[in-house]
C-alpha cells in the first residue's frame, strides 16, 4: 500500500501523507516513498506542497521503529544514533531542496512532524492545526528538527517551545512565526494563490535564493558580498535572466509564467 500520494497543480507537486494507521508518523517506509517522489520530480518544479490524510499531518517519529532500535545490542553504531541520523539526513535534504516548499498543516503535527513543517519555506496552517514538540515530555531531546526550529522560529522561541513540550494551534502558530499563513478555511484557496505566485518566479532564481539566504547565515560579510556578487553575475547571464530582463523590456510574461498558466 502506498503511504504517499502525488498529484500536480500546474509546474508545482503536492505530496499527500497517507498512512492512516501509523498516522502518517516518518516511518522508514513513508521517509523512503517521500524519497523516491523527490527523486522523480520534475528539474523545473516550482514547489513542492506537503500534506497530511485523514486529519493528521504527521505524528513524527515512528516509536515502533525507536523501541525496535532499543531492544538491539549496539554494534560498531548505535542502532538509535543510526537511526536518528537517518531522520536527520531526511530533514537536512528536505530543507535543502532547490524548489519551494510548502506544508499545508490541516490537522496534527506532532514531533518531528512538527520539525518537518518547520522545514519547509513557507507554512499554512488552517483551524484544524495542532502542533507539538512532544519529545522532552518522552524524555527525548528534539535532536534532529532543533536546527529548523531555530531557522524558522529563532533560538529563543524555539528554547521555550522545547523546554515545555508546548501545544500550539493554527493561529498561536502563526502568532509565534511557526506559520506563515493562517486561514479559517481548509486552507485550499490560499495554496492556490500561494503557488500561482510562486510559480511566475523563475526555478532556478529561487533555487538560488534559497542558497544564498542560507549562506547568508553563515558566511562572513565580506565572504558573502563576494559570493553573492558571482550569484548576481551568473543568473543575468544564464537564460532566466536573460528571458526575465527580454520579457520586461517586451512588455510580456517570462517563458516559466506562460508555463504555468
Amino acid at each position: 500500500m502506498a503511504r504517499v500520494r502525488t498529484r500536480s497543480i500546474g509546474r508545482s507537486l503536492v505530496l499527500t501523507l497517507a498512512d492512516a494507521t501509523r498516522q502518517n508518523a516518518l516511518s522508514g517506509d513513508m521517509v523512503a516513498e517521500i524519497a523516491q517522489a523527490l527523486d522523480a520530480a520534475p528539474h523545473d518544479l516550482a514547489a513542492l506542497v506537503v500534506e497530511g490524510e485523514g486529519g493528521v499531518f504527521s505524528a513524527g517519529a515512528d516509536l515502533k521503529a525507536l523501541s525496535a532500535a532499543l531492544a538491539q545490542a549496539p554494534g560498531a553504531m548505535d542502532p538509535l544514533e543510526a537511526l536518528n541520523a537517518a531522520g536527520g539526513r531526511f530533514f537536512a535534504r528536505f530543507a535543502a531542496l532547490p524548489f519551494v516548499t510548502v506544508a499545508l498543516v490541516d490537522g496534527a503535527a506532532v514531533g518531528g512532524g512538527m520539525g518537518l513543517a518547520a522545514a519547509a519555506d513557507i507554512v499554512i496552517a488552517t483551524p484544524r492545526a495542532r502542533f507539538a514538540l512532544t519529545e522532552t515530555s518522552l524524555g527525548l531531546p528534539p535532536a534532529q528538527i532543533a536546527p529548523y526550529l531555530v531557522a524558522r522560529l529563532g533560538e529563543r522561541v524555539a528554547r521555550r517551545l522545547a523546554l515545555t513540550g508546548a501545544r500550539l494551534d493554527g493561529r498561536e502558530a502563526a502568532a509565534v512565526g511557526l506559520a506563515d499563513v493562517y486561514c479559517e478555511t481548509d486552507g485550499r484557496a490560499q495554496l492556490e494563490a500561494l503557488l500561482s505566485s510562486i510559480e511566475r518566479c523563475a526555478p532556478g532564481a529561487n533555487a538560488e535564493a534559497k542558497r544564498l539566504l542560507r549562506a547568508c547565515r553563515t558566511e562572513p560579510p565580506e565572504v558573502y558580498i563576494a559570493t553573492a556578487a558571482k550569484s548576481f553575475a551568473a543568473a543575468v547571464r544564464g537564460p532566466e535572466g536573460k528571458e526575465g530582463l527580454a520579457a520586461f523590456l517586451e512588455k510580456r510574461a517570462p517563458a516559466w509564467a506562460r508555463s504555468a498558466s
